[in-house]
């Protein structure tokens, strides 16, 4: 075996290569691999020593792979894919309903009911090891970064196992304190009615077609990025925010502005890699979960709701 090869045998070696390769940067690498900067710098450096070769290039605009890091990033990247499918394939034949059960979710529906579903599986199956994954970004169940997601789509990907929790509505909602500033201009639609609505960046910046349809002196008082910041602008008085049923509806200062219905939004799916289906702890929260959701089905799509 030559130098180099010795020097890169070891499997965490090859997992720091990959992620600064991966995310261009020591610190986006440090925080995917949940380690500090400094040991992922400390870490490369003695790689690099000990191969006796660069691996990257130290560029203004990131961490770019020299010839030899290209080589070690295709050879980490062999490796990795080795290790994912023998993790998976001995995972695949475990029948236990004990063991660890990471379950990914953006941090809105840990808060609204999936930590409420972990608890109580958790009553029931004491011997399974939960880990909650709080993140808005979809971490990769091909690359077993999770074993379990909760994901909010209609279109979920079709190489993963799922089961449809529910489907979802949403609606326009106002806080009361707004609505009752803006009783005459918002109960009829008239060109002298200035109305402010909160945009939501990812459905886009611009005035709702239905809110200024209804109100045409509409404008935008803010844009937001995020769901959480969202409901907080609503709540404020900032104006008028299209918003998930099962957010609006429950909240005590919010209300649903008259005359504008329900439309459908995303639907949320429990899902998993395909290989892992029939593992008994995997498979027995994805029913579990599923369930969970449908008993409040009606908390997602909005039914039963006061206008």
């Amino acid at each position: 075996m030559c130098k180099n090869a010795q020097a890169m045998e070891n499997w965490d070696d090859l997992k720091f290569v990959l992620a600064i390769a991966g995310a261009g940067n020591i610190t986006k690498a440090a925080r995917g691999l949940g380690v500090t900067h400094s040991t992922v710098s400390r870490r490369l450096s003695a790689l690099e020593e000990r191969m006796g070769v660069r691996l990257f290039e130290r560029l203004p605009e990131g961490f770019t792979p020299t010839r030899a890091g290209e080589e070690a990033v295709a050879a980490a990247k062999r490796v990795e894919t080795e290790v994912l499918e023998l993790d998976t394939r001995i995972t695949a034949r475990d029948a236990d309903l004990e063991g660890p059960l990471r379950v990914t979710a953006a941090q809105l529906l840990f808060q609204v009911q999936v930590a409420e579903i972990m608890r109580q599986f958790a009553e029931r199956h004491p011997q399974i090891e939960l880990e909650m994954i709080a993140a808005n970004e979809k971490l990769s169940l091909h690359r077993r970064e999770a074993d379990v997601a909760v994901r909010v789509t209609s279109n979920p990907d079709e190489n993963l196992f799922g089961r449809l929790a529910t489907g979802q509505n949403r609606a326009f909602y106002v806080s009361k304190e707004y609505a009752r500033q803006h009783r005459e201009a918002m109960s009829v639609s008239h060109d002298g009615a200035p109305i402010a609505c909160v945009s939501f960046k990812w459905w886009g910046r611009g005035v709702p077609k239905a809110i200024g349809s209804r109100y045409p002196q509409a404008y935008v008082s803010v844009v937001t990025d995020d769901m959480i910041a969202m409901v907080a602008a609503v709540r404020s008085g900032m104006g008028i925010g299209r918003l998930p049923c099962f957010l609006g509806d429950p909240d005590p200062d919010l209300v649903r502005v008259p005359g504008l219905e329900p439309d459908r939004y995303f639907d949320i799916w429990i899902l998993t890699h395909p290989d892992l289906k029939n593992v008994a702890r995997i498979r027995t929260f994805m029913r579990f979960a599923a369930d969970a959701f449908k008993a409040r089905s009606g908390l997602y799509l909005g039914i039963g709701a006061e206008p």
